[in-house]
């Protein structure tokens, strides 16, 4: 991918019984057992095990949105970053554009 200063990458966060959301991001905060980890485009590969907490989404469209989740674990690789989680927690929060 060229450096044009708008890299992205592929973000896909599921819990056990539904989508929660997928798109292009500029860059995701996971909620990791050892604190919160910052994913952006090209970074090395990781695979994360996540407690409950926030997942904070800035799309490549500007929108800003945060999941309250249960526990699970994060993958990411190749620019393809995948979020598998227990429950999706409902909040005041969730979804929420800003």
């Amino acid at each position: 991918m060229a450096d044009t200063g708008k890299a992205s990458m592929q973000v896909n966060i599921v819990s056990a019984d539904r989508p929660i959301w997928s798109g292009q991001a500029r860059s995701v905060t996971v909620p990791g057992t050892q604190g919160s980890m910052g994913i952006m485009p090209d970074h090395e590969p990781v695979l994360a095990l996540l407690q409950e907490g926030n997942i904070r989404v800035q799309a490549t469209d500007g929108g800003r949105q945060s999941f309250h989740v249960d526990s699970g674990f994060a993958s990411f690789d190749s620019n393809k970053l995948t979020v598998a989680v227990d429950h999706y927690l409902e909040d005041a929060d969730q979804g929420q554009q800003s």
